[in-house]
């Protein structure tokens, strides 16, 4: 019996928040092409064949093509992957052309996997030879990178001898992993990913006593790796809306830091490699906190402001500490090195989208708040505490900024074309920016230009990656709904409050410095705190602020945030109890706290049959908490029919 399989995207995922916005967009507007499309119940997966004379050889490209794939590899994956001592890497490519014979099986497994990885996101300079050699590739009748990803799994497969191979495996295992990310499979790449992490633990990666016995270079290439392994963990859990695997706690106090003879020198401008070694620690303390979001926000299914702000204030903590060599404004200042440019781009936009997953819920809130007061009395005065609406516009002007610094990449001839974390992450914040347009939460004067911006940039990538084609559909569907609705529909719209104007504009960069997003939400907290507090607790703050603190994190992994105690207390990062000032509410109080399920009640999709499909497979009450359609399911087959999840499809 054929069985259709099923696949869990969770909450956090972009593809959930899809499914919640079309389902509001419906609901308010009716149906339309970005409501109904068929494909909306569907995670879409890549499929790559071969034709079936074509095997795997294992016969290697000549060595100038092999130094601008592998020269491709680590240009395109700085700031987020490193997996190898870059110098090293290269000289193991020259005595393997110098003496193939000698080359073990492990080294072309892993050089054939990078390869594959440097010619799938490779972007070349145009009218160069590198260029030239690039296209012939592409043009060929088969997919050579496919061939060089089966060639490294013929020549020696780390998934079927992994239990006792050694730390090549895992590096094998994460570049697999990558490969599958980057031609739009990602559910292939989640559980090749988790078999690194397994392999990891296994070889005490995540302990520092563990490195004790290594030279100093095996030491360093062997804590990149777990700290690769790190921010794939966090990037995958948040896209696919799934449980972390690397738990802090679980690791050493150092483990997540950088290798001490790089984390403390001062790199010069162009030591592309010590960049490289900064924008990885600045991806891992994002993704330490895109981690905190994930198990205080949508693991618990509950949203705080007060949880919300302590995070806020460490996020605020990284943009002040970012290193100048990578401010995203040198994209634009000049002519700079690729390596640095990519990784640049890696880390700021990571940034925004930790920001983004943080105060996406309160964006969400506000446009339920709305909706639900278009049938109310206009007189009525909504309740919006100013801290959650100030999170709701940080999370529109962190959407913005996202696709400022990716357009700003596209012009400057930076931005890789089949790169799955710049496209995810346009992505989500092109949904975002539409959201706002359907909703006109804020005043957005760069609304246009932005989603312009955003069409442009998936354009390009959908080039040759498949996955952006998908979303850039998606993304010119919701435009267009957005521009066809009636002149006389009822707008959403909260009574009493001002709408607010976006001040984050494509215009004013890189003239002048993004300002930290969270600034005007740490002044109101802290003017909240003077202007409330008595005299006695006035004595007690000052008291507080006379205890040393560090003005910087010394460790990668902080005290875990606390949530608020019945009594009203919280255990700052400093470790000190201070009392809730009467505005500043635990999770039961008048600071719009809210669970997220109470943001998928109450829509009701239409029927879909004016699309071909039967109307009784998706009534409103096929959707669950997380608004994702299950399809009838075989008796028998041991399946939950309760999992939110997602039938698998193949692109068109």
């Amino acid at each position: 019996m054929l069985i259709q399989w099923v696949v869990y995207v969770g909450e956090s995922a972009s593809l959930s928040y899809l499914q919640l916005i079309r389902m509001i967009v419906e609901t308010v507007s009716g149906p339309s092409e970005f409501t109904l499309d068929p494909q909306r119940h569907n995670i879409l997966e890549n499929t790559i064949q071969l034709p079936y004379e074509i095997k795997p050889t294992g016969v290697l490209p000549d060595k100038k093509t092999a130094d601008i794939l592998v020269d491709s590899f680590f240009t395109n994956t700085s700031g987020l992957i490193d997996v190898f001592i870059q110098k090293e890497f290269l000289r193991s490519l020259d005595e393997c052309y110098k003496e193939p014979l000698s080359t073990t099986q492990p080294q072309l497994c892993l050089l054939n996997l990078v390869f594959a990885i440097g010619l799938a996101i490779a972007r070349p300079i145009r009218g160069t030879d590198e260029a030239a050699i690039i296209r012939s590739l592409h043009s060929e009748p088969i997919s050579r990178a496919e061939l060089f990803y089966r060639n490294a799994e013929n020549i020696y497969n780390p998934v079927s001898g992994f239990e006792d191979a050694d730390f090549w495996s895992i590096q094998a295992l994460l570049l697999m992993s990558l490969y599958k990310l980057v031609v739009s499979k990602r559910n292939a790449s989640y559980f090749y990913y988790g078999m690194a992490v397994r392999s990891a633990f296994a070889m005490g990666l995540h302990r520092e006593d563990s490195m004790v016995i290594f030279s100093p270079s095996e030491r360093r290439v062997r804590t990149n790796v777990w700290r690769t392994l790190f921010v794939l963990d966090r990037f995958l859990a948040a896209c696919l809306g799934r449980p972390i695997s690397i738990l802090e706690d679980d690791c050493s106090a150092h483990a997540l830091e950088a290798p001490t003879e790089i984390g403390t020198e001062e790199p010069m401008m162009d030591d592309v490699q010590a960049i490289n070694s900064l924008a990885l620690d600045s991806a891992v303390k994002s993704c330490y906190w895109i981690g905190s979001t994930l198990k205080k926000v949508y693991s618990k299914r509950k949203v705080s402001t007060f949880v919300a702000q302590e995070i806020a204030d460490q996020l605020e903590n990284w943009e002040g500490e970012l290193h100048q060599s990578l401010h995203c404004r040198r994209i634009k200042d000049g002519p700079i090195d690729l390596a640095q440019a990519v990784a640049i781009l890696h880390v700021n936009l990571l940034h925004c989208h930790s920001v983004l997953l943080l105060t996406r819920p309160f964006f969400l809130y506000l446009i339920k708040m709305g909706c639900e007061d278009m049938s109310r009395s206009a007189h009525k005065t909504a309740h919006i505490s100013p801290r959650l609406e100030k999170f709701s516009q940080i999370c529109v002007e962190a959407s913005q900024r996202t696709i400022i610094i990716a357009r700003s990449a596209l012009e400057a001839e930076y931005l890789p074309q089949c790169n799955p974390f710049v496209i995810y992450f346009v992505f989500a914040a092109a949904l975002i920016i539409l959201s706002n347009e359907f909703a006109s939460l804020y005043h957005n004067p760069d609304a246009e230009n932005s989603i312009h911006s955003a069409l442009l940039i998936l354009a390009y990538c959908g080039e040759r990656d498949a996955q952006a084609q998908r979303v850039s559909y998606i993304i010119d569907s919701f435009r267009t709904a957005n521009m066809n609705q009636s002149s006389t529909m009822r707008k959403i719209y909260l009574p009493g409050r001002t709408v607010p104007t976006i001040s984050t504009l494509s215009h004013k960069f890189p003239h002048e410095p993004m300002s930290p997003f969270f600034r005007h939400v740490k002044a109101e907290r802290q003017d909240m705190f003077v202007n409330e507090m008595s005299p006695v607790k006035d004595r007690q703050v000052a008291n507080m602020s006379s205890v040393h603190s560090e003005p910087t994190m010394s460790r990668m992994m902080p005290p875990p945030l606390q949530q608020p105690s019945p009594e009203g207390s919280v255990t700052l990062n400093s470790g000190i109890a201070a009392t809730l000032p009467p505005s500043m509410e635990p999770l039961s109080g008048n600071d719009n706290d809210f669970d997220l399920d109470i943001l998928w009640h109450g829509w009701t999709p239409q029927p879909v049959s004016s699309m071909g499909i039967p109307s009784t497979l998706h009534p409103a009450e096929s959707f669950n908490a997380y608004g994702i359609h299950h399809p009838p399911m075989p008796q028998g087959n041991g399946l939950n029919p309760h999992v939110p999840s997602y039938p698998p499809s193949e692109y068109r």
